[in-house]
């Protein structure tokens, strides 16, 4: 039996939609870890504030350094998730072009949508969300690169 135009469509689909689903389970891992080292560090906060000696300059310090190694982090993550967003975006745009093909109708659309709606915010809820690294992915800002830069080739099989 020879396959046909529609089973090798059907197939690239099937291919895309498994990185769709890694993509998207990255994306709610990443925002559990997040969650994760927010509670830590209010946490490590309190403890701080509770147990040493009164709140004095070592302890204000402490507390100081632990907020913003979270908000590091924290910021990263976000980044991470924008860039994984952007990718889920264009994923998107292909499986859809792919559906198209044979069924007439779009496969995916939240992620596009859902950016659509950020970029319709109001300008102060845009701006409280790039300080928090959650709102960046707009033409205008672009997104910071990845840090390991691209993924170099797999070397050559030997014969």
């Amino acid at each position: 039996m020879e396959r046909t135009t529609d089973d090798n469509v059907r197939e690239l689909i099937e291919l895309r939609m498994r990185e769709y689903d890694s993509l998207r389970s990255e994306v709610v891992q990443r925002i559990a870890a997040r969650n994760q080292v927010a509670g830590y560090a209010g946490l490590a906060g309190f403890i701080a504030a509770m147990f040493g000696n009164g709140i004095g300059l070592w302890t204000l310090l402490a507390i100081i350094l632990i907020v913003v190694i979270a908000y590091l982090f924290l910021m990263d993550s976000n980044d991470g998730i924008q860039r994984i967003g952007e990718h889920l975006r264009t994923l998107e745009k292909e499986v859809n072009a792919l559906s198209q093909q044979i069924y007439q109708r779009d496969a995916l659309t939240w992620e596009t949508k859902r950016q659509q709606m950020r970029n319709r915010q109001p300008k102060v809820w845009k701006r409280v969300g790039r300080l928090g690294g959650w709102h960046r992915d707009e033409p205008e800002l672009g997104l910071p690169e990845q840090r390991s830069g691209p993924t170099p080739d797999p070397p050559a099989p030997r014969s």
